[in-house]
């Protein structure tokens, strides 16, 4: 992918995923809304039915204790006689009439339960309906015995109606707090509201009367609904019922369960593809740039030896140096120096690879580790003695016999001596300690070169990574060195670390195993 469209995709993908997360919010809340107003409608009905209830069990009570004869059926046919008639014919067709009567009878008792004017007033209603079909002829049709019964007989439907006036009963006379809870209940889970709630009743100066829930009285800061309860004789309202839902919000939450994670799910599957698609893009640009980086760096590299093997090889080429054994000893020293050189780069490329392929295996055996170490510095001394520099050794270990692979252990040793060397000043001063820690073996390779702040510190085991100035990279190479020696010490089963400031040096850390 081109490096400049990077930036343009991940604006888009950006402003995408903004406006699919506004979206998903937008529709999370009305959702939320449409719940809401779901369950405030079940809330409203059944607090409706409820206190119909309510006020029908007050008036039974007055019916059933107090006048228990008053609720008997009147039977008609006593000679009380239909206060209203209504009659209504209709043609079918041009020989038949349909008749529709009604009759009714109405009786009104009004009846005091108490000195104050408090009263129930208990209506009647006796209806007696039919329908009637006759056959019309030219002329009109005799009216029956039969259709004379139909239309007089006296067989009513009764019906009865009862309002209380109690404006000056006290609530508690009225309502108790276990009925209305029980009654509550009820007429929620009929309407699929099981959920804890607490309830109250308040006068018509909204002030709570001792028909009142401990749930209500915890929440009652809580917003709550509320419905007519008690009613005087001009439909004003006495008093109120109130209710509140403690856990409403995780109520509609729990029923809604499988739905809102869905869209939870997608919104977090969408988030975490975004995050994996725009990191992946930047590791591509990043590993883009540092290939990049490699190859010119590479080039340079095989550069210098080329044109150093191109010198000596044209040297040699000249007669003068031709007949001077001395000189052709030195120049093609010189053109098998920069020949291992070379072959020594391209090695470090294969071998870093095969370590990403998995394709190295480690030949484990026995050693000395210690004489190991002390021969590699010692020989590794020779180059820093070269920059006037000191290479320290302190060897505290009594445990140094364990298996290693002598090939790839020496190779990271000498790249971590190497890369001490590299970013030391002149006169590098590089100190190699060893010591057992439990069944762990330390080798701490310190120097008090340029050291590392704490954003390379935590790249400079990545492959291609070097240590750099601004763009001006202060040290040639791959790379590739503390990346090789990072995977060798994993492939030992070890660890390494490195303890480094900026101007003060670093010290490099690395711990194998010896059982």
């Amino acid at each position: 992918m081109n490096n400049k469209f990077i930036p343009f995709i991940s604006v888009l993908m950006t402003i995408s995923l903004i406006v699919f997360v506004v979206l998903q919010f937008y529709w999370i809340k009305e959702l939320y809304t449409a719940l809401n107003q779901e369950f405030s409608n079940k809330v409203y009905s059944a607090m409706e039915s409820s206190t119909q209830k309510v006020a029908q069990l007050e008036v039974d009570k007055y019916l059933n204790q107090e006048y228990k004869n008053f609720g008997k059926n009147v039977v008609a046919g006593n000679g009380t006689q239909p206060t209203q008639t209504y009659i209504q014919q209709n043609t079918d067709s041009a020989n038949r009439s349909t008749i529709t009567f009604q009759k009714s009878i109405v009786e009104s008792q009004n009846i005091p339960i108490s000195r104050r004017g408090d009263s129930l007033k208990l209506t009647k209603l006796y209806t007696d309906e039919g329908i009637l079909k006759i056959k019309k002829e030219n002329t009109s049709e005799p009216l029956t015995a039969q259709l004379s019964k139909d239309i007089n007989n006296n067989t009513y439907a009764l019906r009865e109606f009862a309002k209380l006036s109690a404006s000056s009963l006290p609530i508690e006379k009225r309502v108790d707090e276990k009925t209305l809870d029980s009654v509550l209940t009820q007429e929620l889970k009929l309407n699929g509201l099981n959920t804890k709630f607490g309830f109250a009743v308040m006068n018509n100066k909204n002030e709570l009367t001792k028909i009142t829930s401990k749930i209500f009285n915890e929440k009652k800061n809580k917003d709550s609904y509320t419905y007519p309860l008690f009613t005087d004789s001009k439909d004003r309202t006495l008093y109120t019922l109130a209710l509140v839902f403690p856990d409403d919000d995780y109520y509609l939450a729990k029923n809604n369960l499988p739905m809102l994670l869905g869209t939870i799910m997608s919104l977090l599957t969408i988030l975490g593809i975004y995050i994996i698609s725009i990191n992946y893009m930047m590791r591509q640009k990043k590993i883009a740039e540092v290939k990049t980086d490699f190859i010119n760096n590479m080039s340079h590299e095989f550069k210098t030896p080329l044109a150093t093997i191109s010198v000596a090889t044209d040297s040699l080429a000249n007669d003068k140096i031709a007949t001077n054994p001395e000189k052709v000893k030195y120049y093609s020293g010189l053109i098998k120096q920069e020949n291992l050189r070379m072959k020594k780069q391209v090695e470090n490329v294969l071998n870093m690879s095969k370590l990403e392929r998995n394709e190295v295996k480690l030949f484990l055996k026995e050693t000395d580790v210690r004489s190991l170490i002390k021969e590699i510095t010692e020989s590794f001394g020779l180059i820093v003695a070269q920059r006037n520099g000191t290479l320290t050794q302190e060897f505290n270990t009594q445990k140094y016999v364990f298996k290693i692979d002598e090939f790839h252990f020496s190779n990271a040793l000498v790249n971590l001596l190497d890369n001490a060397n590299k970013y030391s000043p002149e006169n590098p001063e590089i100190t190699v300690r060893t010591r057992n820690e439990g069944n762990w073996y330390v080798i701490e390779i310190s120097d008090k070169g340029m050291g590392m702040d704490i954003e390379n510190r935590n790249k400079i085991f990545e492959k291609f990574f070097r240590e750099e100035t601004g763009n001006i990279h202060n040290v040639k190479g791959q790379g590739l060195g503390l990346s090789y020696v990072k995977k060798i010490i994993e492939l030992h089963k070890g660890q390494i670390s490195v303890e480094s400031a900026k101007g003060k040096g670093s010290t490099f850390v690395v711990k194998l195993p010896m059982g």
